[in-house]
């Protein structure tokens, strides 16, 4: 059965895949309040495992993809963390 999309092209997957990043981001920057420095920690852990992950020649192209994307979605929590400390300072 094909998925129906909506006029843009977005469909029921792509609302399950955000729905999922918005809770895991929901998590992760409740998990840091709770634990200070998780997110940097983690971002740091993904970041080397990438580098390290480049030393293997028959690494599968969408390894590479995933690293991109884990370290994409660990700044964008760190940059709303930041976001809400700067305007919790200001205030």
């Amino acid at each position: 059965m094909e998925e129906e999309a909506t006029p843009q092209g977005f469909t029921k997957a792509d609302a399950k895949a955000y729905a999922c990043s918005y809770i895991l981001l929901s998590l992760l920057q409740r998990m840091d309040q709770q634990e200070p420095g998780l997110i940097d920690a983690l971002l740091d852990g993904a970041k080397g495992d990438f580098e390290a992950s480049k030393a293997n020649k028959d690494l599968p192209p969408p390894v590479s993809m995933i690293f991109d994307e884990t370290i994409a979605f660990l700044e964008r929590a760190n940059a709303y963390k930041r976001n809400m400390q700067e305007r919790d300072s200001a205030g």
